[in-house]
């Protein structure tokens, strides 16, 4: 006898390349929990998200560390372009540090990016 339930049902993939590999996140899909590792040249980030657009954002290094921040979405390489539902590989990350700022923060250009669903 099978059991049926909610937590049977897929979880959406907020992103997921042809290869198989991430190569875009569809923010908007991102759940509480979920994990985002972003691969840039200056090294990993880890995005942990949060309710409401708070997320924590930390750095392999120590100097880069950056702590609660209000997802924004991404920008591409130049920041000229604010993508505010996807971040993507070859993009930014852009973020606030403050509720009240509209300035964007971005990280340096994602090289990679790995997708962890969160415990449900």
């Amino acid at each position: 006898m099978s059991e049926t339930g909610a937590h049977d049902e897929p979880l959406a993939i907020p992103a997921e390349g042809a290869d198989g590999g991430n190569d875009k996140i569809h923010v908007d899909e991102l759940r509480v929990r979920d994990r985002v590792i972003l691969q840039t040249a200056e090294g990993a980030y880890l995005l942990t998200v949060g309710k409401n657009s708070h997320c924590i954002l930390s750095s392999e290094t120590p100097s880069k560390t950056i702590g609660q921040i209000l997802l924004r979405g991404g920008t591409n390489a130049d920041v000229t372009e604010y993508t505010p539902n996807r971040i993507f590989v070859g993009g930014r990350l852009a973020y606030a540090v403050d509720e009240g700022d509209s300035s964007l923060v971005t990280t340096p250009v994602i090289e990679s990016l790995d997708y962890e669903p969160g415990l449900r």
